[in-house]
């Protein structure tokens, strides 16, 4: 098997993967996204985040520290994976897009909005960092 390989014991669902330093960031988006999506979480700081999103494959990818991010971001510019970066710093969410990180308008930290923008970015009905309006 090899990273290009396709999941062969994944659900239907799309897969969000979220790499998290954050336990009750985790089970938030596993609850709000149940029936959504496969949500698989990770603990954040583990290194080569990359490497692990390259083998995992994910729809959507979700991430809460800085290093981390940059990481996710090396995946994601890569094979066109939608990227989230939940900041607790300054409790905004931001997009990945093709000019850098884009807050996303308009959303907190509640599990719903990070919910709703996953499932923009997952159903095509949002581009990236940008509501739908």
């Amino acid at each position: 098997m090899s990273p290009s390989d396709p999941r062969s014991e994944r659900s239907d669902l799309p897969l969000v993967a979220v790499v998290s330093s954050v336990p009750m960031l985790r089970e938030a988006l596993a609850d709000s996204l149940d029936e959504i999506a496969d949500v698989r979480a990770f603990p954040a700081g583990r290194r080569d985040t990359a490497g692990l999103l390259t083998w995992l494959a994910p729809d959507v990818v979700v991430v809460d520290r800085e290093p981390d991010a940059e990481e996710a971001a090396e995946y994601s510019r890569g094979s066109g994976t939608p990227l989230l970066r939940v900041s607790y710093e300054d409790a905004k969410v931001y997009v990945l897009g093709s000019t850098g990180w884009e807050e996303a308008d308009g959303a907190d930290l509640a599990p719903e909005d990070i919910r709703n923008i996953v499932v923009g970015l997952l159903f095509g009905r949002v581009a990236r960092g940008a509501p739908a309006g």
